[in-house]
């Protein structure tokens, strides 16, 4: 069913929890499917450049896809500046995680990446 990537991820998710007092966060939700993604971000210090993602974890609710996709988009943004973490969209996590997720389950890469992006927002990037 899952690729060995996302069989890893699934088994031993990284990153998971809440981050206390985040800089930002962010939520996506997929009502049919009654599944949610919610990202937590804490930056570098505001005046060292470039600013990074010092910390990020994530939340999720629903099928073992969206706990593989907060699992590997956490991984694949930490310490990384703001404009690369930005930048980051679901093409990226795919290729993490070498295509090894069901089609069903390929929308819960969409979500993971829609709560970064308003978590992202929330911190004010």
């Amino acid at each position: 069913m899952y690729g060995s990537v996302a069989a890893d991820h699934l088994k031993q998710p990284r990153n998971l929890g809440r981050i206390g007092q985040p800089d930002g966060v962010g939520h996506a939700d997929e009502p049919a499917t009654d599944t949610f993604v919610t990202v937590y971000l804490r930056l570098s210090e505001a005046g060292i450049e470039p600013r990074t993602v010092h910390e990020a974890r994530f939340r999720a609710f629903g099928c073992g896809g969206c706990i593989i996709a907060g699992s590997v988009l956490t991984v694949l943004m930490l310490g990384q500046p703001l404009v690369e973490a930005a930048s980051l969209y679901a093409a990226a996590i795919h290729a993490a995680l070498e295509d090894g997720l069901p089609e069903e389950q390929r929308y819960c890469v969409d979500l993971a990446v829609r709560a970064l992006k308003l978590a992202l927002q929330n911190a004010g990037v």
